[in-house]
């Protein structure tokens, strides 16, 4: 990286000791990266590929296809292979260069050779003056790593700068907490509840699964989301939610998420994705699990740390709810053809996704807390989805072949009994409503509806951006829908005068369900007009309680789910 302002990495590859009279060695750069099931093509950014003789001979070489360089080896017994990469996406956790720092994700950058993706690595990193390297890496040396292959090589990304690195030791493990960017956090609090994360994560697991482990941390105005690795994990957040109490808790609610995925999914693997092929779409029908069980215990895990309280969670749940009940799509796909097809739905961002899409995030978190609770109230509260995971994390060990959800099937019903299969179909295999009032009612919880007055309902969500104001999506059988308006259209007036979605959302407070309105809009700069036949909410908000005569098991099972506490 000679000049970080220009965003190119310079990669040099090496392979010796390779066979007498081969005539060729092809190596690949990976579509896509773990923990994103989407398609990158990250040979896209690939520019000036060489090769060459040990001696420094040219060697010729030509694409295959659009990942894939081969080389004629011309009787060479060793080739170095030199390319660079153009690497600006830091949003999206891949790959990124510039004058303040770098990230690397293995797969965005470094090639490797099919035949040889099992054998040992070392790195070389050669960083501009003052910038130093923090990863997951073993290491020899300053800016020299190894790891056993390629594919845990590509697993610990690497952060390349002047970030700050914060070394703590929880459950007689070292961590590092590694921010780059500035803020208003204070790393003593930063790393006392980061380890208070770790500490509740080693009691529900029993034992940590790694002998370092680095928060990689961007610190930066577009900051948000993250990707966990083996023994890493690389977040993003903006720089002032650590002093506010709501937007610190959301953050400690990434980390947490982030950290648990160390066990559900990085040890505890699905079958498809334990010997990933780089080159192609690997499909799933176990991203509910991968993600949203983690989703649910991120946010449970975080009640049980001390860092959020029961009210927060389920405050989550009441809007979980809604959005379930609200949401046309989950009627449409069940949970494991979400993950199936997320390589070219979920990730596609399709506009009319909520209408005929499950969210594998957020209804696999629903289905986890659906099955807990089912557990706990089948067992009289001795069992639990905790031991699922748990009894996942003991039969199928990182080094196995994986689990499918027929096995999380069948473990499910070992815990909870052979009735609990059926629940299980009900939520992962097929489209059934779930019964929440009953469900949470075993915890002693009251679901109501909202004690905010609702108004009338669109059935449209609106934007603003570029100085404009677009619809970004309507339900299926909601007003809108029904007026025909579309996911794009360019919103301008109400009753003809010019609106914005704040003015609008203010503007509906004058109308009452059975009222109509007209709205201007343009479509493909069209200029039209539509008349909406305005309702009441085809959902209300929900709030949850405790119930006020709540039995002695009730209360027992909320408690062991739920302490009670936290800030």
């Amino acid at each position: 990286m000679p000049r970080p302002s220009s965003h190119i990495f310079h990669v040099t590859l090496q392979y010796s000791c390779l066979p007498p009279g081969r005539k060729t060695l092809d190596v690949m750069l990976p579509v896509w990266r773990p923990g994103r099931y989407m398609v990158l093509d990250f040979a896209g950014g690939v520019v000036r590929f060489d090769a060459r003789t040990e001696e420094g001979s040219p060697l010729r070489w030509s694409k295959t296809d659009k990942s894939t360089w081969r080389i004629e080896l011309a009787g060479a017994a060793a080739v170095s292979i030199r390319y660079e990469v153009f690497a600006d996406e830091f949003e999206q956790r891949t790959r990124g260069l510039d004058d303040g720092h770098a990230f690397v994700n293995g797969a965005a950058i470094f090639m490797y050779a099919p035949e040889y993706r099992s054998h040992p690595v070392t790195l070389a990193v050669i960083p501009p003056p003052a910038w130093h390297v923090t990863t997951g890496l073993d290491s020899t040396s300053p800016n020299h790593f190894h790891a056993p292959e390629y594919d845990t090589f590509v697993d610990c990304p690497l952060e390349i700068g002047m970030q700050k690195d914060f070394a703590f030791e929880t459950e007689g493990v070292p961590h590092v907490l590694s921010i780059y960017g500035a803020g208003d956090w204070e790393p003593d609090t930063l790393v006392r509840d980061i380890g208070k994360i770790v500490r509740v994560n080693r009691e529900f697991w029993g034992r940590l699964p790694y002998s370092r482990y680095v928060f990689l941390l961007h610190c930066v105005a577009e900051g948000g989301g993250g990707t966990e690795h083996m023994n890493s994990t690389i977040m993003g957040c903006q720089p002032f939610v650590f002093r506010n109490p709501d937007t610190y808790r959301g953050f400690l609610g990434l980390v947490s998420h982030e950290y648990f995925h160390t066990w559900n999914v990085k040890q505890i693997r699905p079958a498809a994705l334990v010997h990933p092929d780089y080159q192609k779409e690997n499909y799933t029908e176990e991203l509910w699990m991968a993600e949203g069980t983690t989703s649910y215990y991120g946010g449970v895990l975080l009640v049980r740390a001390g860092l959020s309280t029961r009210e927060k969670f389920l405050d989550g749940v009441a809007h979980g709810v809604y959005d379930d009940r609200l949401r046309p799509g989950n009627s449409v796909q069940s949970l494991a053809e979400s993950g199936f097809d997320a390589w070219i739905k979920y990730w596609r961002g399709n506009r009319d996704a909520f209408n005929e899409e499950s969210d594998y995030y957020e209804k696999g978190a629903a289905a986890s807390l659906v099955l807990d609770l089912e557990i706990r109230h089948a067992t009289g509260n001795a069992r639990s989805f905790d031991d699922v995971m748990r009894g996942l994390f003991r039969r199928f060990p990182r080094s196995g072949s994986g689990y499918t959800n027929a096995d999380v099937r069948r473990i499910t019903g070992e815990i909870g009994g052979e009735p609990m299969k059926a629940v299980f179909d009900s939520l992962v295999n097929a489209t059934a409503r779930i019964d929440w009032e009953r469900v949470l009612s075993y915890a002693g919880l009251d679901l109501l509806p909202s004690e905010a007055p609702q108004g009338v309902w669109t059935g449209m969500d609106l934007s603003d951006y570029g100085g404009k104001t677009h619809i970004t999506r309507v339900i299926a059988g909601s007003p809108a829908f029904s007026a025909g308006l579309d996911a794009g259209d360019e919103v301008v007036a109400l009753e003809g005068r010019r609106i914005n979605a704040a003015s609008l959302a203010q503007r509906l407070k004058d109308y009452s369900p059975g009222d109509t309105l007209r709205l201007t809009v343009f479509r493909s700069d069209i200029l039209r007009e539509f008349v909406l036949n305005l309702s009441g909410p085809a959902v209300t908000p929900y709030r949850i309680k405790e119930s006020g005569d709540m039995t002695p098991a009730q209360k027992s099972l909320l408690d062991s789910w739920l302490p009670a506490g936290g800030s």
